[in-house]
């Protein structure tokens, strides 16, 4: 896996040095530090997909989107992670790359592997899954997942190849999600209607 990581190396590096050009401005550095921290375990994403899911005309997209963060913890964290162990670019020990690469401490240091990120992943997934069902609010939820996919490049956790990864198999996630979706919906939306149903009479009883 190393060797094949090498190959991207210089691409990675080249990227880098572009990005630290940006790394000291006084605006674009606090913006994009709080834009990756709201991606920290897909919270964000998670709680947008629960508020989707209360709303019936939102609740495809929301269910599509839970899905699509489940299948991505497991298919990320606990496989592809794992799979490639690949250390982060401040943990690289080559000396050529260490001449050049210099991490800018915008954020802490993050202890699992590199690749894919998890933070590009998660958003990705979450974008796609709502732009399939509604385009009103997915687009501007897709440009926000391309911000956080560049701000883990800015912050210099992740190289640009783990941030492209991340994109790509985060709208596999998605797409896994929209799938589920279709296949079991139905069967879901006739349990909630029942449920629905009992509860009504319940609250006209108790007025």
């Amino acid at each position: 896996m190393t060797a094949m990581f090498d190959q991207f190396l210089n691409f990675d590096l080249r990227i880098f040095e572009w990005v630290q050009t940006f790394n000291s401005n006084a605006i674009l550095t606090p913006i994009l530090k709080i834009i990756t921290t709201l991606g920290e375990g897909g919270i964000i994403f998670i709680v947008m997909a629960l508020i989707l899911m209360v709303t019936k005309k939102y609740r495809k997209a929301g269910f599509a989107m839970l899905i699509a963060l489940v299948v991505m913890v497991i298919c990320n964290n606990v496989v592809l992670k794992e799979m490639f162990a690949r250390p982060r670019p401040f943990n690289l020990t080559y000396d050529w790359w260490n001449e050049v690469y210099k991490y800018p401490e915008i954020v802490s240091r993050p202890s699992s592997w590199s690749f894919p990120s998890g933070h590009t992943s998660s958003a990705f997934a979450a974008a796609v899954a709502v732009l399939w069902y509604d385009r009103k609010i997915g687009i501007p939820t897709f440009v926000f997942a391309a911000i956080m996919g560049f701000s883990r490049i800015y912050v210099e956790v992740h190289y640009p190849t783990d941030v492209i990864a991340g994109a790509i198999v985060g709208i596999i996630y998605a797409f896994i999600g929209i799938l589920i979706v279709k296949l079991i919906y139905p069967t879901f939306e006739k349990l909630l209607d029942k449920v629905t149903a009992k509860i009504k009479p319940k609250k006209a009883n108790n007025e």
